[in-house]
């Protein structure tokens, strides 16, 4: 089991999605193990702060390809649709497609909402970690 002040740090952060009215999501991958998870500020469902049980693949697209994957996804659920090797590489302002895949099939399905952002590692990354695993305890910081 993945200790969660271990696994939510700055080491192992890829990249955030950020929807509009909507804080930060954020990603992270433990580049030994390939466990993966993610910190969502504010969700209306599913768990906030989660460590997956199996590590995600993640996509990046285009607006037009990220509309045409979900309704091709909507016809095809249990299927892997076929992604272009450029669509691997990590950019600001792409849609964000993740899925866990065994070689048998495809689970955990889930496009975001929202664009993928990047921030700088190091101590202010770390203090932003920190305060989003604090916002979504719900432990608020006296002023």
């Amino acid at each position: 089991m993945t200790n969660v002040d271990k696994f939510f740090r700055s080491h192992n952060y890829l990249f955030s999605t950020k929807a509009e009215g909507r804080e930060e999501t954020l990603y992270f991958e433990d580049r030994a193990t390939k466990q993966t998870g993610r910190l969502r500020q504010q969700h209306p469902h599913g768990p906030r702060a989660k460590i997956d049980k199996k590590p995600k693949i993640h996509r990046f697209l285009s607006k037009m390809r990220f509309d045409e994957l979900k309704e091709w996804h909507e016809q095809h659920k249990h299927r892997l649709p076929k992604f272009h090797t450029y669509e691997k590489r990590l950019k600001s302002g792409k849609y964000h497609v993740e899925f866990a895949y065994d070689g048998n099939g495809i689970s955990g399905w889930h496009p975001s909402e929202g664009t993928t952002t990047m921030r700088k590692h190091g101590l202010d990354l770390d203090h932003y970690i920190r305060g989003a695993l604090k916002n979504i305890l719900g432990i608020r910081s006296k002023k």
